[in-house]
């Protein structure tokens, strides 16, 4: 059986990734579909780095929504045409994080700020499975990881 990698846009587009990071290691094979990227939608590319917990608002989770509906569409029609859908985040992104995300950074004026890694989905995969789910999409939700990092999960 085929399977289609909704993808993260940034494993397939470096170039979208907050500036300093670790670049991920991902070489999928073909058939891909290639998700929007949300924090370069809205935030910008010059954007500094945010926590899951500063994003997660309603007017995010609803650009969130927006963006990944029409990909619902096409990844509905071919989950019905029995391909397998494998979604693929990225470890540590508080917006595509499939199993891990961050948390920390509170408001106020720009200074260095510690934040963590903790298990749990960003806010955009929160988005993306809820949909998927809402469907009766069949998928498996999957994490690439960066360099460095241990073995992928998923």
């Amino acid at each position: 059986m085929t399977t289609i990698r909704v993808v993260a846009h940034c494993l397939m587009n470096p170039e979208t990734r907050l500036p300093g990071l670790r670049p991920v290691d991902f070489r999928p094979e073909p058939p891909i579909i290639q998700l929007l990227c949300p924090e370069a939608g809205l935030l910008g590319l010059d954007r500094w780095a945010v926590t899951k917990n500063q994003i997660d608002i309603p007017s995010y989770r609803r650009y969130c929504r927006e963006i990944f509906s029409h990909h619902a569409d096409l990844i509905e029609q071919l989950s019905k045409k029995r391909y397998e859908i494998e979604v693929v985040g990225v470890a540590d992104s508080p917006s595509c994080g499939a199993n891990s995300t961050t948390s920390g950074y509170i408001g106020g004026k720009i200074r260095p700020q510690d934040h963590e890694h903790v298990a749990g989905m960003g806010v955009f995969m929160e988005e993306v499975t809820e949909e998927l789910k809402r469907r009766g999409v069949s998928f498996r939700l999957v994490e690439a990881k960066k360099i460095g990092d241990p073995k992928p999960s998923g």
